[in-house]
């Protein structure tokens, strides 16, 4: 999906294709083929009153690192931006990529989008991102401290689907500061066929953090 190779590196790894709509909202689309997966969520557990995290309210700020403690993943995040219409996650497949037109974590309005490399050989940051269950946390770290997240549910989504339903899930003028996090997936041998695209609800930053 991504990265500067415009031959080889985008056949293998695929590309979002952005336009903005209304506002910040925001159309991706990826290289086209193969079968149309249907989206799905991911049943989890729910914390007790016993163990439940407490949380402090939190400034908004810009994301610089992101960990996703389930998958034993923490990743650099570095800012990102349209060119050309065209927004591509960092050439280095260890970052992952916050588009600087999106929420800051801590928002109370819009949604926070982060993107990133999928290598079919392996080892990039988001590689695992689809094994993320509903209750995981998930970690924003900023300057002004660390928003916490959990995973509400995910979708693995063809082009046409991820492009008909771009406004609702990249769109500005929603999401009350949730959490988005896409790559690509389904790798059929060329590129790749969907996207993973996972959401997460904020929570503040925990307590002690």
């Amino acid at each position: 999906m991504f990265g500067s190779d415009r031959g080889g590196t985008l056949k293998r790894l695929g590309r979002y294709s952005v336009a903005v709509l209304t506002g910040l909202q925001l159309l991706v689309g990826v290289l086209a083929g193969g079968s149309i997966i249907g989206s799905f969520f991911v049943p989890g557990g729910t914390a007790t009153a016993e163990t439940a995290p407490t949380y402090e309210a939190l400034s908004a700020g810009a994301p610089m690192k992101l960990r996703m403690p389930s998958l034993k993943i923490t990743a650099p995040v570095v800012p990102i931006a349209m060119v050309d219409k065209t927004l591509d996650p960092p050439r280095d497949y260890l970052e992952v990529g916050w588009w600087n037109a999106s929420a800051k974590p801590g928002a109370v309005q819009g949604q926070t989008v982060i993107t990133g490399h999928t290598l079919h050989t392996g080892g990039a940051s988001m590689n695992d991102l689809g094994q993320l269950a509903k209750g995981d946390f998930v970690d924003v770290v900023t300057k002004r401290g660390t928003m916490r997240y959990v995973v509400s549910g995910k979708q693995v989504l063809s082009k046409k689907q991820l492009t008909k339903r771009s406004q609702e899930i990249f769109g500005q003028d929603r999401g009350e500061g949730r959490l988005v996090l896409i790559t690509c997936s389904d790798w059929n041998g060329s590129y790749y066929d969907t996207n993973t695209v996972v959401y997460a609800q904020p929570q503040g930053q925990p307590t002690g953090a």
